[in-house]
């Protein structure tokens, strides 16, 4: 008889809601009651905040507008956002494996899908933020008053914030599509990270000694 109840419930998850309070709850909802339409949303959408959030500090206004740079976000966003996500699903996927997890491909997208929630969430103040005062959101060294010294170090905050919970999201997610514990869906991300990093501070470094020899 509790079958039906625990199952009524999982209906009435707002994965938007609950991704900050329960997200290994959360991640079981998505694969087990959410269609790949839904997945796909936030793939796209998630794509578009993640481009809207890069533009913070990067200079460009008043070059361009920001209408422009918002434009170009809403059209390579989704492109951006469909990559990543695969590349992503992809490592996880063939590591998760080695650690001995069972969690299909398709399983591994809709959790990784997830870690957008955070983006999207914040991406509407951002816009504001931009909208509003586009000297101090384009350049945070830009500060024209107290009032956006407080807004940038909030930013800055909720960053940090968003980073550190989107990774909990990660592993929370990686552990329930992969049905195995926390600390191999933690070593299942960070193994393929860590080598990558590698790799690129070794180019770095290969690119740097090549120019200063010419």
């Amino acid at each position: 008889m509790n079958l039906p109840q625990d199952h009524h419930h999982e209906y009435e998850i707002q994965p938007f809601f609950s991704i900050w309070w329960h997200p290994k709850r959360t991640a079981q909802y998505l694969i087990n009651q959410k269609k790949w339409t839904y997945t796909i949303f936030l793939i796209l959408l998630g794509g578009i905040a993640s481009s809207i959030m890069c533009l913070e500090d990067t200079k460009l206004y008043p070059f361009y507008a920001t209408w422009l740079l918002l434009t170009a976000c809403i059209l390579s966003g989704p492109f951006i956002g469909i990559f990543t996500v695969l590349i992503s699903t992809v490592v996880t996927w063939l590591v998760g494996k080695i650690f001995g997890g069972k969690g299909s491909f398709e399983d591994i997208l809709r959790v990784k899908s997830a870690l957008f929630i955070p983006t999207i969430t914040i991406t509407p103040f951002m816009i504001m933020w931009m909208a509003n005062s586009p000297q101090t959101f384009f350049n945070t060294d830009y500060v024209t008053s107290n009032v956006m010294i407080g807004i940038s170090t909030i930013s800055f905050l909720i960053a940090i914030i968003m980073s550190v919970w989107t990774f909990v999201i990660n592993v929370a997610g990686v552990a329930v599509a992969h049905r195995f514990s926390n600390w191999k869906a933690f070593f299942t991300i960070f193994i393929p990270t860590f080598l990558l990093l590698i790799v690129c501070l070794t180019f770095g470094v290969l690119f740097f000694i090549a120019f200063s020899t010419i």
